[in-house]
């Protein structure tokens, strides 16, 4: 049976694990009722869900209290693997000025952009175009190794379940710096917030609730997203057999499963003129690309903020939502994941 979980940090600084019995968190200020998981202090993911599957009574167990959800962190930990499907929706797809998806897109982001679903989101120093990228965060439940097959037999055997994740992106610097720097554009710290819980199913239950996700973000109070998750074009079953054949991942690690439409930064014919032509000019191609991007959007500005929520429309459950507001260029001071 599919339960909430979500991990916290302690008046001693520590983390923790506990199951979620009140309705999910949408804000800061939000008062929730838990259960602490009796398992070690400061836990990865991949422990808890093994706890979970050898002795999920333990889940049942102990006495509710109530905690402030601002002291909720990432259900994901910092020693997560992260990969992204990029342009995963027709709608990203066809403003971002590419033809129908032949390919899956695959690339990698750092772990340490982990925050919490109520962290700030720092914009770096020099940054002009900060974007969001709304997500369904996939977290395994078992290792994915050379030969593994997914299909919708057995997917839930190799996904525990399911969060919500904002893929934040510096535009300018994935496409502006020198060969395209999808990585460090992503990388940033604070530029995955993740949370407010993870949705950790039955095996049973996983592929009926990967087709049933309903996901949105909200803007300066203006709702630019919305999207469900059947209209995923590479689903996570065959984006796993294809991973795979590449790479090893174990439990706990996070696959981020592409944004839809609705994003600032778009495909304009200017946009990708400027990339084909001032490929190997650096500085042009990013100066062009600012101006031209820049008569479409203001991009994130400090202060501005971000609601994102979640919710099966399977069981009518919610997911909870995250709450983040732009703050500028930290030095130095991001908070942990």
């Amino acid at each position: 049976m599919a339960v909430l979980i979500l991990r916290y940090r302690d008046d001693n600084g520590a983390s923790r694990w506990a199951k979620l019995l009140s309705a999910p968190p949408t804000t800061p200020d939000d008062v929730i009722d838990i259960i602490d998981i009796p398992i070690t202090p400061n836990s990865t993911t991949e422990a808890v869900i093994a706890v979970y599957g050898r002795n999920p009574e333990l889940f049942d167990d102990g006495d509710a209290v109530k905690i402030k959800a601002a002291q909720l962190q990432s259900p994901v930990t910092s020693d997560a693997t992260l990969l992204c499907q990029g342009l995963n929706y027709a709608s990203h797809a066809a403003e971002a000025g590419h033809h129908v998806r032949k390919q899956n897109l695959l690339f990698a982001k750092s772990s340490s952009s982990l925050c919490g679903p109520y962290d700030d989101i720092v914009r770096p120093a020099g940054v002009e175009l900060l974007d969001y990228e709304l997500e369904i965060g996939i977290v395994l439940r078992s290792k994915v190794t050379a030969g593994t097959v997914v299909d919708n037999t057995n997917v839930g055997d190799y996904v525990a379940g399911v969060v919500l994740c904002n893929d934040v992106s510096a535009r300018d610097v994935m496409f502006g710096a020198s060969f395209l720097q999808w990585y460090q554009g992503k990388s940033y710290r604070t530029f995955c917030p993740a949370g407010p819980l993870l949705y950790l199913l039955a095996p049973d239950e996983v592929a009926t609730a990967l087709m049933n996700l309903e996901i949105s973000l909200t803007y300066q109070d203006v709702e630019r997203q919305r999207a469900v998750s059947s209209d995923l074009i590479y689903k996570p079953a065959e984006t796993l057999t294809q991973i795979a054949a590449i790479m090893d991942l174990k439990a706990g690690d996070l696959i981020l499963t592409g944004t839809p439409g609705g994003v600032l930064v778009q495909g304009t014919p200017k946009f990708v003129d400027t990339v084909k032509t001032q490929l190997f000019d650096d500085a042009r191609r990013r100066e062009e690309m600012v101006v031209e991007m820049k008569t479409l959007a203001d991009f994130l500005q400090p202060g501005e903020t971000l609601a994102l929520t979640m919710r099966d429309l399977h069981s009518g459950l919610s997911l909870g939502g995250q709450l983040s507001t732009i703050a500028e260029g930290a030095s130095g001071g991001a908070p942990a994941a």
